[in-house]
């Protein structure tokens, strides 16, 4: 059985899906907590800590006083917020699919070894994926799950849904993960996919997901072009920094 995702985290997800389904745009205010809970069946510290969350993340904002209101666009995400690609090329308006490109077990060797805290000789299963915008390609992904963690039975078609999904149903669900992120040109296999020319900009993620014990489940590489949405970061002033 699949770990339940904490109330907290659905809490969130539902107010988020008000913000994509356009239920309520930027600048609008929200329902107060009370408000809120009844309409969740929580209580109110849940829904606080939901608003907080997505307060953290750029999506909303408190004014004292007066409430809490949308800040920004849902097509416009923030890159230590961990979601859904499929939400998010959703919310930009266009139909999301996944294309399966291969499906490789094969020795994890050193860097992934690294990555996923596992000996060099251990098989890993690695799934290149296309997801796609309508027709149109948009991020294409190389990722790489411990083979050791996903059964047999489990395998199927879930490499073509959510590798999150999956990892959830064996009790290995991703909580937080740690991205190098760079701006490079395309080539090889990302400009062949993505069907972009070669040199072309894209944004280039490299990525260790780890789950709520602390240890690594998935890695990831990806590279996303710029056409659907918008990647924001939100900065926060270090209280041990000089001034």
């Amino acid at each position: 059985m699949a770990r339940r995702q904490p109330l907290v985290d659905e809490v969130r997800s539902q107010i988020r899906e008000l913000l994509v389904s356009g239920s309520y745009g930027q600048g609008d205010q929200l329902p107060n907590e009370q408000e809120m809970s009844d309409r969740f069946g929580v209580s109110r510290a849940t829904v606080r800590e939901a608003y907080r969350g997505l307060i953290e993340a750029g999506y909303l904002v408190s004014k004292q006083g007066a409430g809490t209101f949308v800040a920004r666009s849902p097509q416009q995400h923030a890159l230590d917020l961990n979601l859904s690609y499929t939400e998010m090329i959703r919310a930009a308006g266009f139909t999301p699919s996944i294309v399966v490109l291969k499906v490789t077990v094969r020795p994890a060797g050193d860097e992934d070894a690294a990555h996923l805290a596992i000996d060099p000789a251990d098989d890993v299963i690695e799934v290149e994926r296309l997801r796609l915008a309508d027709d149109k390609a948009v991020v294409y992904s190389v990722d790489r799950v411990a083979a050791s963690l996903i059964p047999e039975s489990e395998r199927g078609d879930g490499f073509g849904t959510s590798l999150f999904g999956l990892l959830s149903r064996v009790k290995r669900n991703p909580s937080n993960g740690r991205a190098q992120i760079k701006p490079v040109l395309a080539e090889g296999a990302a400009a062949k996919h993505l069907g972009v020319p070669v040199g072309s900009p894209l944004l280039y993620f490299d990525e260790t997901d780890f789950d709520d014990r602390g240890e690594p489940v998935l890695a990831s590489h990806e590279w996303h072009t710029s056409d659907v949405f918008d990647m924001w970061i939100n900065r926060r002033a270090d209280p041990f920094s000089a001034a």
